[in-house]
């Protein structure tokens, strides 16, 4: 006698991807997963500040959104919290170590996090850093929040000092959709693979919708978009530029783009 064949949807009771807010829940416990790491270390004493301190660390420069930064010079950032799945103490947040907002931490012993928050100012001195990268962060926070942080990342770079950022590009998006150009069933195959719910709906307006009512983003850019708030938050139009994947000022800061996210990315910087 044949076994029944289970569908992706019996691992997910209850999934319902037409239903943004009542899957909110469920996708922040998802990004709560990757909020992990083997071993933190709480540094004694303040944040560096100035230059000085981030050169003392062996610092150069800053990645937002970003628990474990590729950069072996970066300081990695984020509003989430990080915990340890090493430590055998428990905290009030829950079993392990966990990061509090303020404190600096070393990531499984070679590589340097704090909890910050991008809709408050930048606990850094002015010209305190060389690069400031952030993938796919400026589309989960508001507008105004997007250019207020843009500001503060302008204030904390050196004279020609980068900053680079990345975003879902909301013109592939539109492309994709009014010329059938294969790009929305790529995409959704691709997001698949991440293993967070069932399949998504193959329609091509949901898989356009998604990237405005999924994963707490706020507002989706397209180059021009890019422009404008950087242009608003201080940079000079003649210092933002248009880049490739992995190809800007500083290779090291390029570097930092992750290949699983080439699809649907736009790829800018601007400098100091």
């Amino acid at each position: 006698m044949t076994e029944p064949t289970s569908s992706p949807n019996d691992r997910f009771p209850g999934w319902d991807w037409d239903d943004p807010e009542g899957l909110e829940t469920r996708l922040d416990a998802f990004s709560a997963q990757v909020a992990t790491c083997k071993t933190l270390e709480a540094r004694p004493g303040a944040l560096p500040h100035d230059h000085h301190d981030f050169r003392e660390l062996g610092l150069t420069g800053i990645e937002f959104a970003a628990f474990r930064t590729a950069h072996p010079e970066g300081l990695g950032t984020d509003l989430a919290t990080l915990r340890s799945t090493a430590a055998e103490t428990e905290t009030e947040t829950g079993p392990g170590l966990a990061t509090e907002p303020g404190t600096l931490y070393r990531v499984d012993g070679d590589r340097w996090f704090t909890q910050l928050d991008v809709s408050h100012p930048l606990p850094f001195a002015d010209a305190s850093v060389d690069w400031v990268y952030a993938e796919h962060l400026i589309e989960h926070v508001t507008l105004p929040v997007a250019v207020g942080w843009l500001r503060e990342a302008r204030r904390i770079l050196r004279p020609g000092g980068v900053l680079r950022l990345t975003t879902p590009d909301l013109a592939r998006y539109l492309v994709g959709y009014a010329t059938g150009d294969g790009f929305l069933g790529r995409h959704r195959r691709r997001l698949g693979t991440l293993g967070f719910g069932p399949p998504m709906p193959a329609r091509p307006a949901f898989l356009v919708n998604q990237i405005f009512r999924y994963y707490g983003h706020q507002w989706i850019y397209d180059l021009d978009e890019l422009r404008h708030v950087l242009t608003l938050a201080g940079f000079a139009p003649d210092r933002i530029r248009h880049c490739a994947y992995r190809q800007g000022l500083r290779s090291d800061v390029a570097d930092l783009d992750t290949a699983f996210r080439t699809d649907e990315t736009v790829y800018v910087e601007a400098d100091r």
